[in-house]
């Protein structure tokens, strides 16, 4: 199967169940474990259902290699706190910083 946005959404629904109480299965791990077996970088993982370092390690290069693009991080964010919270940042950040004249770098 192609690395597609379609087959990240797996890799994430997958990993979502093993967070959901009593979803840490040995047939949910493996299932996990299967799917994260096709990103170059596990391709090594050991598919034995055990949710140890390896697996962990696998779901971070996933996360942060494959599945957190600009807009997910953007829907996360308005998911977890709201629009509200999106736009205050977004001033927050247009704001502009006066220049440092003391002569000391700012700090």
């Amino acid at each position: 199967m192609p690395l597609t946005d379609k087959y990240s959404k797996k890799v994430h629904d997958a990993y979502q169940v093993i967070q959901e109480k009593g979803g840490m299965t040995n047939a949910n791990v493996t299932t996990l474990q299967k799917l994260l077996k096709y990103y170059p970088e596990n391709k090594g993982l050991k598919v034995d259902g055990f949710y140890g370092g390896n697996t962990i390690e696998a779901i971070n290069v996933f996360y942060d290699k494959y599945y957190w693009t600009p807009e997910r991080k953007m829907q996360e964010l308005k998911d977890r706190h709201g629009e509200k919270y999106i736009m205050q940042s977004e001033m927050e950040g247009m704001q502009e910083t006066p220049p440092d004249t003391s002569g000391q770098g700012g700090y």
